[in-house]
């Protein structure tokens, strides 16, 4: 009714211009009153046109965002489609770097108060946010259906003391990766690697070797990561060893499974020489795209990469077993919403949904590799075509009955910092395995008291 009287009035010159056909009297009577209220009209039209969702401007946000190379160009893609579907909210991303790079800048800009109103952050780095006020639980804000699709395990790497504090968005897992070619060439059939310690170890000697007759083996058997905590987890888990004392407030690298587990991974470069001495992950990393390299371990969220770069034959399965026991960590991020005002945290929250709604779930697992975190996702019947017609995403599906979440601690970072710097002191340097472990367990946890 609003738009036809204003319609009306706004289309009234038409009339001036055919006015003979109107009383003088009537038409003088109409022109006054709408000299009169012209501009009462004009200002609710104005304020219908901003009032409107068309017409409304849009709440802007930020997003911080922390996976880069493929994974960075899929992100910007939703966001681009976010925001030319959301009439309210207009969304700018931006990378902050890498896990550790961008822990440190969202730290910064805690103090600086300059938090973006939404951020990735990897779980196992939650409990500082948590610990010093920087987010809220969120338990009463989550939609009772987004509640109960969301997995359970998924879940569970959100909460602290019982409470969820963001949405679990870009989970990852370990799996197996290795080079077709290169078990050809050594004798050995690429659909069954190795699936023990034993036979990882038996199977890396053939696969370790001279190729330019020089003495020297420059083809090794495998990689893997020494990034502190993320890359000996599995090994220690299956030891039957922890990262933390009892209390949780402390590590433990002392301990005989600790031990067992480092000497295990020193063995595969200085006893059996299946693993490369001085190269670093980068250049172990470059090595395996190259072929120099036939076998290690990585996370899910590689495959696609792999999958449309590597130039030979490419195959993904399960982390071998230690002991009998299978284990691979469970990692990822949780979407965060640090805004503090209403309109701001509805339109974080309208986009934090968004990300997480069962096709942009699918779409992650698909184009990355990243594991579903609904269960409308997991048992959806796109996935598991998609699985069935790409063996390789089969793997991180079923290695999520095994997955275990990382430890969390305030100091994770510094705590995860000084292991990694160990672990290269062991295997670059040869350091002693005992000392190194007395020393860092004791640096560290004076730089947790």
């Amino acid at each position: 009714m609003f738009f036809k009287w204003i319609s009306f009035e706004l289309c009234s010159s038409s009339i001036d211009k055919n006015a003979s056909f109107l009383p003088g009297k009537k038409y003088r009577k109409m022109t006054r009153n709408r000299r009169r209220f012209g501009p009462f009209f004009v200002l609710l039209l104005s304020f219908l046109l901003i009032a409107h969702p068309v017409f409304a401007r849009k709440t802007p946000i930020s997003f911080w965002h922390i996976l880069g190379y493929h994974v960075k160009s899929v992100i910007d893609e939703m966001v681009d489609e976010y925001n030319a579907s959301s009439p309210q909210v207009n969304v700018k991303s931006d990378f902050q770097g890498f896990f550790e790079d961008a822990q440190v800048k969202m730290l910064t800009a805690a103090i600086t108060k300059q938090l973006p109103e939404v951020a990735q952050i990897p779980f196992e780095f939650l409990d500082s946010y948590v610990e010093n006020g920087l987010i809220r639980p969120i338990d009463d804000e989550i939609p009772e259906d987004v509640k109960n699709d969301v997995l359970e395990k998924m879940w569970r790497m959100v909460s602290r003391n019982g409470k969820i504090y963001g949405l679990p968005f870009c989970a990852i897992t370990d799996v197996f990766y290795h080079n077709e070619n290169a078990f050809r060439e050594a004798g050995f059939d690429p659909a069954a690697p190795p699936a023990t310690w034993d036979e990882l170890i038996e199977m890396g000697k053939t696969l370790s070797r001279d190729t330019d007759g020089d003495g020297t083996i420059d083809t090794y058997a495998m990689t893997f990561y020494l990034n502190g905590v993320y890359g000996i987890a599995p090994l220690l888990w299956a030891n039957g060893g922890t990262f933390l004392s009892k209390g949780g407030k402390k590590v433990d690298l002392t301990s005989s499974e600790m031990e067992k587990t480092v000497t295990m991974l020193h063995e595969l470069v200085f006893t059996h020489k299946i693993m490369p001495r001085t190269w670093t992950d980068w250049e172990s990393a470059q090595a395996f795209l190259m072929g120099k390299i036939a076998m290690g371990w990585f996370i899910s969220a590689g495959i696609s990469f792999n999958e449309q770069n590597l130039p030979w034959k490419f195959r993904v399965s399960h982390i071998p077993r230690f002991n009998g026991k299978r284990a691979v960590t469970l990692s990822g991020t949780a979407l965060v919403n640090f805004a503090k005002k209403k309109k701001k945290r509805r339109a974080a929250w309208d986009f934090m949904l968004w990300l997480i709604q069962k096709e942009n779930d699918i779409r992650m697992f698909e184009r990355i590799g990243f594991l579903p975190i609904r269960a409308s996702s997991l048992n959806s019947l796109e996935l598991k075509a998609y699985a069935k017609a790409h063996p390789n995403y089969r793997v991180p599906l079923e290695a999520l009955e095994y997955a275990c979440p990382l430890p969390h601690h305030p100091e994770f970072l510094k705590i995860n910092h000084e292991i990694s710097n160990m672990l290269q002191r062991i295997m670059l340097e040869e350091a002693d395995i005992k000392e190194e472990l007395k020393k860092t367990e004791k640096l560290i946890n004076s730089m947790l008291n």
